[in-house]
């Protein structure tokens, strides 16, 4: 199974045709990139899921190759490449193993926002070493009662006057990598109510501790954590950006996160779309060969265009996210879109194959666990649809309404 498809290269090709570094950059994520999905990342997938293990050790060859260096400046030992060619790559991991690629998305996240909105110390500090797999990030915006709607968090920090340390109280829940993790990017909320950011580490004055939360239905080849903050003693230089502006890095963030999560799940749709066809190509039914139906060929046409749309939406929506443009309702569409194609493929693909579908050895039942996350993460699909996309919509209309009817 090829984990660079011609469908990714074209599209990228649409977009980059102009860039004088494309071809290199196309032939790492068709060469050293799928090279490694198929050789290191795919054998181990099927494993990581049954017994919930983290390839910690593939995180970091990964960083070693240079892939999560990708988007990040020349400074910081990257390679200045637009958003897209990431949002491709993950793609191809996460075909390869879901679960794993969730870890680099998130790493992901918390790297591009220490990028973005640190001090030039704090990124000189954590930038590149996060972003060639010598350390681990993770993203610690949810708590047990604050998903979706970000503002009601709990979690506190008060100031200490004499030490000018910050000190944390209470928890974050849904923590991708939250066990594994050197660098936690913590949101927590002041006296005013407003959120700041802080890199946190372990080992500090205080109480932090971490539990791991097992017996999810998918992505099991990620670690997720509750992590618990009793007293936490932060050092001042270790905030990030200005005190009360922590909630506008989150949405910055989420809306980021929102595109690698839109490619997550075209991966996972392309995953099960390949999986199915190959079984199609072997089973006999009523004397022909299953892809041979009508059927057959109808379904596979239609997730293939749910997959493409997918891939372009978000494809395009991190070329405009390295244009520095507000990427709020193309992120939130790119991942809706894509988010949805992949639980439909998966589920898709598992009834077309009856039985052997629904069992472990296909290997197409655990996209469908996977892709059923998506719907969730990153802010879940029915408040993307009811909130975030409709304000981008009213907006459009405020500034160009349609005024007359032809």
């Amino acid at each position: 199974m090829p984990f660079f498809t011609r469908d990714q290269q074209d599209t990228l090709e649409a977009i980059h045709h102009a860039n004088p570094a494309h071809g290199d950059l196309i032939e790492f994520l068709s060469g050293p990139l799928a090279t490694f999905c198929a050789e290191k990342i795919a054998p181990r997938a099927a494993r990581n899921d049954a017994d919930e293990s983290f390839a910690a050790d593939n995180l970091r060859a990964l960083g070693e190759l240079g892939f999560m260096a990708l988007p990040f400046s020349e400074k910081y030992d990257g390679m200045g490449a637009c958003f897209s060619y990431l949002a491709a790559g993950l793609e191809s991991i996460a075909k390869a193993d879901a679960g794993f690629a969730l870890a680099i998305a998130i790493h992901g996240t918390a790297t591009d926002g220490l990028y973005r909105f640190a001090s030039d110390r704090l990124k000189d500090k954590y930038v590149e070493k996060l972003s060639h797999g010598r350390l681990t990030g993770c993203f610690g915006l949810t708590e047990t009662t604050s998903g979706s709607d970000a503002k009601t968090l709990k979690c506190s920090w008060t100031r200490d006057a004499a030490t000018g340390e910050y000190i944390l109280n209470g928890g974050k829940y849904w923590i991708t990598n939250g066990m594994t993790a050197d660098v936690f990017f913590i949101m927590a909320k002041g006296a005013d109510g407003k959120v700041s950011s802080f890199a946190v580490e372990k080992g500090w004055k205080g109480t932090f501790e971490q539990h791991k939360i097992e017996g999810k239905m998918g992505v099991r080849g990620s670690n997720t954590a509750e992590l618990v903050f009793a007293d936490y003693r932060v050092p001042k230089d270790q905030l990030i950006g200005e005190e009360g502006k922590g909630f506008n890095y989150a949405m910055h963030m989420l809306n980021g996160g929102r595109v690698t999560i839109g490619a997550w799940a075209t991966g996972i749709a392309q995953g099960a779309y390949e999986k199915f066809v190959k079984y199609a190509h072997e089973r006999e039914l009523f004397g022909k060969r299953l892809i041979d139906l009508d059927n057959t060929r109808r379904e596979m046409s239609e997730m293939q265009i749910a997959i493409n749309a997918g891939r372009m939406m978000t494809y395009q929506a991190a070329w405009w996210k390295t244009r520095g443009a507000d990427i709020a309702a193309k992120a939130a569409m790119a991942k809706v879109a894509a988010t949805e194609a992949s639980v439909h493929v998966a589920e898709r693909a598992i009834e077309l194959s009856g039985g052997y579908g629904y069992v472990e050895d296909s290997r197409i039942e655990r996209h469908l666990r996977d892709a059923l996350l998506g719907r969730i993460g990153e802010g879940a699909n029915e408040v993307l649809k009811i909130m975030v996309i409709p304000r981008a919509l009213e907006k459009e209309f405020a500034e160009r309404p349609t005024t007359q009817l032809w």
